[in-house]
Parts: structure tokens; sequence; C-alpha cells
């Protein structure tokens, strides 16, 4: 009996990979946001469920908590380090910049952007690959 075994990534990776070979790094940090808090979400929704807390407790933890709160509880849970978390954080600030702009600023272009958004952007990738399950594999029996 053969097995395919094949791979989803419910993160949106290769979408976020390519922003960022086409230095649009406003696309890469908010959609790495936006994936850290759906993982995050997920993961501390598992966590719960594992300790069998009633479903209405963890839909009424869970409601309306933003980026920054579910990086406190992924830490709490000891899903992710002291340094993800900070990684985590920082992600969440950066796409609050690029959300909320106060002052008309223009955005990070070039090496600068580059040098900012690049290492910051792949370390909130390996996050959502090792510690939020964003890759799953899925076997089938053919």
């Amino acid at each position: 009996m053969s097995k395919n075994i094949a791979f989803y990534d419910t993160a949106q990776l290769n979408i976020i990979q390519s922003a960022i070979e086409e230095s649009d790094f406003f696309t890469a940090v908010v959609l790495t946001a936006i994936q850290l808090e759906r993982h995050g979400y997920l993961a501390i929704k598992e966590y719960l469920e594992s300790l069998n807390v009633n479903s209405d407790l963890i839909s009424k933890l869970l409601d309306r908590k933003h980026l920054s709160q579910i990086a406190d509880y992924l830490l709490a849970t000891d899903k992710i380090s002291k340094k993800e978390h900070a990684i985590i954080k920082t992600i969440n600030e950066e796409r609050n910049k690029f959300l909320h702009r106060r002052e008309r600023k223009e955005y990070l272009r070039g090496t600068e952007a580059q040098n900012k958004y690049t290492p910051l952007v792949n370390s909130a990738m390996q996050i959502l690959k090792e510690k939020l399950d964003a890759i799953r594999a899925f076997v089938s029996r053919g």
C-alpha cells in the first residue's frame, strides 16, 4: 500500500515570501501579523481544549484578542520563547506603523527596508512553521 503525503500551507507563506522578494514590505509585514494572530489564536484554543476547558469559557477568554495579547498568551503557555515573543511584538508594532500612520512619513524603502523587514518577517515565518503549525501534512493511503 502506498502513502501520499501532501503539505498544506495554512498561513500563505508563499505569498509572504513573494512579497519579500518583490520588496513589498507592506504586504509581507501585514500578512505576517494576520497569520501570527490567526495561528496563535488557534494554538491557544487547542491548548485550552487539551486541558478540557469549557468551550464557552475559551470563547470568552479569546474573544477580541489582538496579536499583542495573543503573543503574551503564547509565551505564558510556553508555545514560544521570550525571543520569539519579542519578534511577534515587533511585527505587531511594525504592522501598526504601516496601518495607523499619524504623520506624513514615507515607508522605509530600498536597503533600509530590506535590512529591517526581511529578517523580521523571515523570523516570524519560522515561528509560524515551527511553533504554530502553519504547515500541515496530510497522509493518504492509495
